[in-house]
């Protein structure tokens, strides 16, 4: 099934390359079609995760703790270590442990310091998706061999390390 968002905007683009001095259609198309390919991942991944009572932010968090050597870590550090940009980790933290999956304790030499630790619950939660989640992304990109996947790979960081450099610059 074809997503109706992608001939349109290649339509208006193409039309907009003229109206807009400046704008080269193509490199339009690419940052389009990066949001446009994380909206529909994003869709697909969401949907198994919240089965689950799980955010992609929750489920993030949860993995970001499962690899700490004690499973614990200070807010500011997961706020660092999350994929997307998540303004309030304290919020997150407040949801996760209502659902008695994380803890808050504190630090051991800092009082300043919140931390957050993955409870037992935790890691029983992410035994039970983390086969879903590691097949649903085998499926999302079973259409790319394993050298276009590298290829991706190598351009979506070329792109990330000019984003975080242009944010960078537009900050200070």
């Amino acid at each position: 099934m074809e997503d109706p968002r992608e001939s349109y905007y290649q339509n208006k683009l193409q039309q907009l390359d003229d109206q807009w001095a400046g704008l080269d259609a193509s490199s339009a198309l690419v940052v389009l079609g990066i949001l446009h390919t994380y909206d529909c991942m994003h869709g697909v991944l969401s949907a198994e995760l919240q089965k689950f009572g799980l955010s992609s932010s929750a489920f993030n968090l949860l993995t970001i703790l499962d690899k700490q050597e004690n499973q614990c870590l200070a807010l500011h550090e997961i706020g660092r270590l999350m994929v997307t940009s998540r303004a309030n980790i304290t919020g997150l933290i407040d949801s996760l442990v209502k659902k008695g999956v994380v803890d808050r304790v504190p630090h051991e030499s800092d009082r300043r310091i919140k931390l957050a630790k993955l409870l037992p619950a935790g890691r029983r939660l992410l035994r039970e998706v983390k086969p879903i989640h590691i097949r649903l992304i085998g499926q999302l990109t079973s259409t790319l061999s394993a050298e276009e996947r590298g290829a991706l790979i190598g351009l979506l960081k070329k792109l990330r390390k000019q984003a975080v450099d242009l944010g960078a610059t537009l900050v200070s």
